[in-house]
């Protein structure tokens, strides 16, 4: 394999926070130059834990760490005048400028895509938002939380009976950073094809919303809320067991096929109150609607859960081609036999802490292009020197730039 994609020639901007790092990581896995420019206070991800042993500081985010590995670091104030002629700079031989200001707020510094453009017509820029560049939302702030429960993801998370749930971590950022990669991606092949880029909006509240499916169609079609009957419905749901949790889907709809491996399972291990499943009536969605009956299949099935561990639960479940599959944690993630044995995990050295550290890797995988994590996350502002140097700035510009606070040169 090579790395020489048809994208490691590729010159990208990251002018992201915390919504949009992702898509240029996807980026720098395929060889692109991506270059994360960060205000003179450094990205507010820095900031932003958990950190490595509890110690804020501002290479310390392990969001940050993981996010920006493979990136070099440019800090700079585009505020300022000579601050922004160096971002105009920095444009005129870059593919993709990634970026989640507010709407308005480039055009603002009179950076908008129109002066972008004039500079360098094949730019695309990818704008990562709340709610986009237009509607009656655009100007609203947003977070994570704001999009998913406004995109619906929360109420769909949770079960009919139940109160919403909010997904972990930031899962409607990652999705619409998802998003911004492919859609860049599009852009730049048409770029490349054309000369002419574009202005990319993305909305994260879209981008969480694309994914659901058919809650929108039913509520249309038939009047219907839909929700989750995950957990409601005996015969699925996830249980108890020695070691932590154990899913399992024993049956759907009324399908004998699926439900008559379940009952030889537990009949084979002595489960007691197994003969309560050898019964037509269980293959009849509405009884296994009703919640005394749910409850006798989890009493049942949870009671002999507790005496085994998931991964017992799992390869038994799996020998009677039933679907049963470990609610993995942490530990369980990192040990997990299929991803040590693809190398999906990537171990990176960080100087500056003395340290070790082990992320997530690949999230796909080529037949001919390989995959680069990248080195250490950059410290603030590592590599504004080289950077403005290779686009011709001397070095005493460089160094007078940095007294006047315009950059800040690590």
């Amino acid at each position: 394999m090579t790395n020489n994609s048809s994208l490691s020639k590729m010159k990208i901007l990251d002018f992201t926070g915390e919504l949009g790092p992702y898509a240029a990581k996807l980026f720098v896995g395929v060889g692109a130059d991506v270059i994360h420019l960060e205000p003179i206070s450094g990205d507010p991800l820095r900031r932003t834990g958990p950190f490595y042993k509890d110690q804020p500081g501002p290479s310390r985010s392990l969001q940050f760490l993981y996010y920006n590995a493979g990136k070099r670091s440019l800090s700079l104030d585009i505020t300022r005048e000579a601050g922004k002629d160096i971002f105009l700079d920095l444009c005129k031989d870059a593919d993709l400028l990634l970026e989640s200001f507010a709407p308005g707020y480039l055009s603002g510094l009179g950076l908008g895509y129109d002066v972008l453009s004039a500079v360098n017509p094949r730019l695309v820029q990818t704008a990562i938002t709340p709610f986009g560049s237009s509607g009656p939302y655009a100007d609203y702030p947003g977070c994570d939380l704001t999009c998913s429960a406004l995109s619906g993801f929360t109420f769909l998370a949770g079960v009919n009976g139940e109160k919403p749930v909010r997904a972990p971590d930031n899962q409607a950022y990652q999705t619409a950073a998802a998003h911004a990669a492919v859609a860049s991606g599009i852009a730049l092949l048409f770029a490349k094809k054309t000369g002419v880029g574009q202005f990319v909006d993305i909305a994260c509240m879209e981008s969480v919303a694309s994914a659901h499916e058919n809650a929108a169609q039913f509520w249309d079609l038939e009047g219907v809320i839909r929700r989750s009957a995950f957990g409601t419905l005996a015969g699925g749901g996830v249980f108890r067991c020695k070691d932590g949790y154990i899913a399992i889907v024993a049956i759907m709809g009324t399908n004998k096929v699926m439900w008559d491996p379940f009952v030889n399972w537990m009949r084979e291990e002595g489960v007691d109150g197994w003969e309560t499943f050898d019964d037509a009536c269980w293959l009849d969605p509405d009884y296994r609607a009703h919640p005394d009956n749910f409850e006798t299949f989890r009493r049942i099935f949870e009671g002999y859960a507790c005496r085994h561990t998931k991964l017992y639960l799992y390869e038994k479940g799996q020998s009677f081609r039933v679907a049963t599959t470990p609610v993995s944690n942490g530990k369980d993630l990192y040990e997990n036999p299929q991803l040590n044995a693809t190398g999906f995990f990537e171990t990176v050295h960080h100087a500056d802490l003395d340290a070790e550290l082990t992320f997530p890797g690949a999230p796909y995988t080529f037949g001919e292009i390989a995959w680069t994590f990248g080195n250490a996350a950059p410290l603030p502002g590592e590599h504004t020197a080289d950077i403005l140097g290779e686009i011709g700035y001397t070095r005493q510009a460089i160094e007078t730039y940095e007294k006047e606070g315009v950059i800040y040169a690590g």
